[in-house]
């Protein structure tokens, strides 16, 4: 959930930067415009997934509950795949 935060809030920044530029977008250049827009793509795709692995690991929780096997076990390494998110990569974008 932290990590789907962190991608909203960036599309969110992304956007009032879009907003900012909007009456002088003439005026920016075209390889800046694709960098940015790469970014939101990027970002949108990485949030995207983020929600993807919620939901698959919240029906997996949901599945071994309904079936109440007491001897399931799952570790948050299991379930989000900890560490393989390009916002904790030490890689400032």
């Amino acid at each position: 959930m932290d990590k789907l935060t962190i991608a909203n809030i960036r599309l969110w920044n992304l956007e009032d930067q879009r907003r900012d530029w909007h009456n002088d977008i003439a005026d920016i250049p075209e390889d800046r415009m694709k960098e940015f827009l790469a970014k939101v793509s990027g970002t949108n795709r990485e949030r995207n997934n983020l929600i993807d692995q919620i939901n698959a690991g919240l029906r997996v929780l949901v599945d071994k509950a309904a079936s109440k096997n007491t001897t399931f076990e799952l570790t948050a390494d299991d379930l989000l795949g900890t560490g393989k998110n390009k916002f904790y990569s030490g890689e400032d974008k």
